[in-house]
């Protein structure tokens, strides 16, 4: 069954370029994810968006628990810093001539990366940290998104190192895996690679 344009609308309206958004992490910088995300969108035709996710720093407590009546911060204006931290992580990880769209949202990274999924093609996440993943328990951002993200959700693997253990050798291979059946699922449009590319 096909639906014919309305009043107005052209029959052969070009569609969107593919949007790749990658989760950026304030900690790391998710260089591999970016340069992961990049090559994703140059193979589709598509465009990058770098999102960083921040929170203002809790106001010190007074006597009592109660909150001062003007939290004061260190940051004059902590949306202009967190756009500078976004910005310098995607030219390390790219260069100065990058073309990626750097964004900085407030809120938190689950909530603000969510939002961001419903417009995205594929979403990127950086590798979780080694320390949390042998932590039974540890609150990992990434298993909560590719179950509720609206988008294919491709999760980087730990960096290779040498003369790892066999079984880091073998969560390597597990987190190759998972990446690629979070991009062979999801909305159908964008086709992504089924496995990040290896560095080394």
């Amino acid at each position: 069954m096909s639906v014919e344009p309305g009043a107005g609308e052209e029959a052969d309206a070009v569609p969107a370029a593919p949007l790749v958004v990658v989760g950026v992490s304030g900690r790391t910088g998710s260089p591999s994810a970016l340069r992961w995300a990049v090559g994703e969108a140059v193979a589709h035709g598509g465009r990058v968006r770098a999102v960083l996710a921040w929170r203002p720093p809790r106001a010190p407590g007074v006597s009592g628990g109660r909150p001062p009546a003007v939290p004061s911060t260190d940051v004059d204006d902590p949306q202009a810093a967190a756009e500078e931290r976004v910005r310098s992580a995607v030219a390390r990880a790219l260069g100065e001539e990058h073309g990626v769209d750097c964004v900085a949202l407030q809120g938190a990274a689950r909530a603000v990366l969510l939002r961001q999924s419903r417009e995205a093609s594929v979403l990127v996440l950086d590798s979780p940290r080694s320390a949390k993943l042998a932590t039974p328990g540890a609150k990992l951002l990434a298993p909560q998104l590719v179950f509720t993200a609206s988008c294919p959700v491709v999760v980087m693997p730990p960096p290779v190192e040498e003369g790892m253990s066999r079984a880091r050798q073998a969560t390597q291979r597990l987190g190759r895996a998972a990446a690629a059946a979070a991009a062979s699922a999801g909305r159908p449009g964008l086709s992504p690679r089924l496995r990040p590319d290896d560095e080394g």
